[in-house]
Protein backbone atom coordinates (compact mmCIF):
# COMPACT_ATOMS: atom_id res chain seq x y z
CA UNK A 1 0.00 0.00 0.00
CA UNK A 2 2.95 2.33 0.71
CA UNK A 3 4.11 1.96 -2.70
CA UNK A 4 0.61 2.97 -4.19
CA UNK A 5 0.16 5.96 -1.91
CA UNK A 6 3.63 7.30 -3.27
CA UNK A 7 3.24 6.72 -7.18
CA UNK A 8 0.07 8.37 -6.25
CA UNK A 9 1.54 11.42 -4.58
CA UNK A 10 4.67 11.24 -7.28
CA UNK A 11 1.98 11.49 -10.13
CA UNK A 12 0.33 14.61 -8.01
CA UNK A 13 4.13 16.05 -7.85
CA UNK A 14 4.74 15.81 -11.73
CA UNK A 15 1.38 17.01 -12.98
CA UNK A 16 2.46 20.40 -10.77
CA UNK A 17 5.47 20.09 -12.25
CA UNK A 18 4.28 20.13 -15.73
CA UNK A 19 1.51 22.59 -15.26
CA UNK A 20 4.32 25.29 -13.54
CA UNK A 21 6.85 24.61 -16.45
CA UNK A 22 4.25 24.75 -19.40
CA UNK A 23 1.61 27.13 -18.24
CA UNK A 24 1.29 30.35 -19.34
CA UNK A 25 -1.27 31.86 -17.01
CA UNK A 26 -0.59 33.27 -13.60
CA UNK A 27 -3.70 31.46 -11.87
CA UNK A 28 -3.20 27.96 -13.22
CA UNK A 29 0.66 28.82 -12.63
CA UNK A 30 -0.34 29.13 -9.00
CA UNK A 31 -2.87 25.98 -8.77
CA UNK A 32 0.18 24.43 -10.44
CA UNK A 33 2.32 25.03 -7.28
CA UNK A 34 -0.49 24.14 -5.13
CA UNK A 35 -0.34 20.69 -6.79
CA UNK A 36 3.09 20.56 -6.13
CA UNK A 37 3.19 21.41 -2.34
CA UNK A 38 0.15 19.37 -1.68
CA UNK A 39 2.15 16.09 -3.57
CA UNK A 40 5.21 17.15 -0.95
CA UNK A 41 2.62 17.66 1.96
CA UNK A 42 1.46 14.06 0.90
CA UNK A 43 4.50 12.69 0.71
CA UNK A 44 6.03 13.57 4.20
CA UNK A 45 2.33 12.64 6.27
CA UNK A 46 2.74 8.93 4.16
CA UNK A 47 6.16 8.41 5.71
CA UNK A 48 5.21 9.47 8.77
CA UNK A 49 2.20 7.32 8.82
CA UNK A 50 4.61 4.44 7.76
CA UNK A 51 7.43 4.79 9.81
CA UNK A 52 6.19 5.96 12.62
CA UNK A 53 8.15 9.59 12.37
CA UNK A 54 6.27 12.41 14.49
CA UNK A 55 8.66 14.85 12.87
CA UNK A 56 7.27 14.68 9.67
CA UNK A 57 4.11 15.39 10.57
CA UNK A 58 5.25 19.05 12.22
CA UNK A 59 7.18 19.24 8.62
CA UNK A 60 4.20 18.41 7.05
CA UNK A 61 2.34 21.23 8.93
CA UNK A 62 4.98 23.50 8.14
CA UNK A 63 4.40 23.39 4.49
CA UNK A 64 0.80 23.97 4.83
CA UNK A 65 1.56 26.79 6.25
CA UNK A 66 4.48 27.84 3.78
CA UNK A 67 1.21 26.82 0.87
CA UNK A 68 -0.99 28.97 1.88
CA UNK A 69 1.27 31.96 2.41
CA UNK A 70 2.10 31.24 -1.14
CA UNK A 71 -1.51 30.93 -2.67
CA UNK A 72 -2.26 34.18 -0.47
CA UNK A 73 0.79 36.09 -1.99
CA UNK A 74 0.45 34.91 -5.36
CA UNK A 75 -3.12 36.06 -5.44
CA UNK A 76 -2.60 39.26 -4.31
CA UNK A 77 0.47 39.74 -6.68
CA UNK A 78 -1.46 38.51 -9.60
CA UNK A 79 -4.81 41.04 -8.47
CA UNK A 80 -2.24 43.99 -8.35
CA UNK A 81 -0.63 42.94 -11.40
CA UNK A 82 -3.90 42.57 -13.48
CA UNK A 83 -5.32 45.78 -11.87
CA UNK A 84 -2.23 47.99 -13.03
CA UNK A 85 -1.59 46.23 -16.03
CA UNK A 86 -4.75 44.69 -17.24
CA UNK A 87 -2.51 41.39 -18.06
CA UNK A 88 -3.39 38.31 -17.27
CA UNK A 89 -0.29 36.40 -19.21
CA UNK A 90 3.25 36.87 -17.57
CA UNK A 91 4.77 36.70 -21.17
CA UNK A 92 3.02 39.66 -22.27
CA UNK A 93 4.35 41.90 -18.99
CA UNK A 94 7.41 42.13 -20.11
CA UNK A 95 6.61 44.89 -22.86
CA UNK A 96 6.78 44.56 -26.01
CA UNK A 97 9.05 46.81 -28.93
CA UNK A 98 6.38 47.21 -30.79
CA UNK A 99 4.87 50.00 -28.89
Amino acid sequence: MFEIEMLFAFALFSLGFYGVSSQRDFLRIFFSLEILLNAVIMMLAITAHYLGLGQNIVLAYMVMVFATLEAALGLLIFGATHKITKVLSPDELGGSDDE
